[in-house]
């Protein structure tokens, strides 16, 4: 099924750019609709008057600063709209936390792709509630991405769990131009009787009846975090693109030990595409 709507989350005027020239770059292979979404959180803080009363200097300085905020990023996609010649909207969000996130996960939810930036440094979570709530699948794109590459070399961070599982298939209509697909899994278990490469076996076989062409490989972690091993083979195969899937553990064991997903998204080096 191929790509119709996409979701680009726009968080910053500065990571507009590489997002929208992602979505348009899917939208224009696909015939695809490119909405822009922006959900902006104004919560005042606890800043009382002498009469126990909200600030109403502060609260109107945050709407301000909103508006200055949401105004910038839209300027940036219009003008990415105007030149792409892809079907595109822009769709705004505003309010407290929850009135803002409800808006954005209501559009990404009726969305067949999502296209986000990598989290901002320090702040891994930032798109935990589109991960966690929307059940689509995201393509997160780095910080270093300057122009968009096409999707011909994938690496799939494979370890049989759901979470993989349906990140691989949800990245199907992405897999049909790809000229090289590895399923790779890092020290892979015996499951249920099975030696751990029959799992990967078994994808790819799966794969490969949709006319991909697909190796399989395996590695042992020497180690090195599970991260390190990917990121490296990343570098070593020259992929274009990672599949996995997101937080295999809870986000807050993932923050306190620094899981895999926390640890790819402050580090990733080239487009990853999770679900869960």
């Amino acid at each position: 099924m191929p790509v119709k709507t996409i979701a680009a989350i726009l968080t910053q005027a500065e990571t507009c750019r590489p997002v929208f020239d992602a979505a348009a770059a899917i939208a224009g292979e696909h015939g695809a609709h490119v909405i822009g979404l922006h959900g902006e959180v104004i919560d005042p803080p606890p800043v009382l008057s002498p009469l126990d009363l909200p600030d109403s200097s502060v609260i109107s300085s945050l709407y301000d600063a909103a508006a200055e905020r949401t105004g910038a990023i839209r300027k940036v996609f219009e003008d990415c709209g105007a030149r792409s010649g892809v079907s595109y909207e822009w769709r705004p969000f505003k309010g407290s936390t929850g009135a803002a996130n409800a808006g954005v996960i209501d559009s990404v939810r009726a969305a067949d792709l999502v296209i986000a930036p990598q989290p901002q440094a320090g702040m891994v979570s930032e798109h935990d509630t589109v991960l966690f709530e929307g059940g689509r699948p995201v393509l997160f794109i780095p910080w270093i991405d300057k122009e968009f590459k096409a999707f011909k070399r994938v690496l799939i961070a494979w370890d049989g769990s759901r979470g993989a599982t349906r990140s691989v298939f949800d990245a199907l209509p992405l897999l049909e131009k790809a000229t090289d697909i590895e399923i790779f899994s890092v020290q892979p278990k015996e499951r249920d009787g099975q030696p751990g490469d029959m799992l990967s076996a078994e994808i790819a076989a799966s794969l490969s009846r949709h006319g991909l062409n697909v190796t399989t490989r395996s590695q042992a972690k020497e180690g090195l975090p599970i991260s390190a091993v990917l990121e490296n083979r990343c570098s070593d195969f020259s992929a274009d693109l990672m599949i996995m899937g997101a937080y295999g553990t809870s986000r807050i064991m993932e923050r306190i030990f620094g899981g895999v997903t926390h640890v790819l998204l402050e580090s990733m080096t080239v487009p990853v595409l999770m679900s869960r």
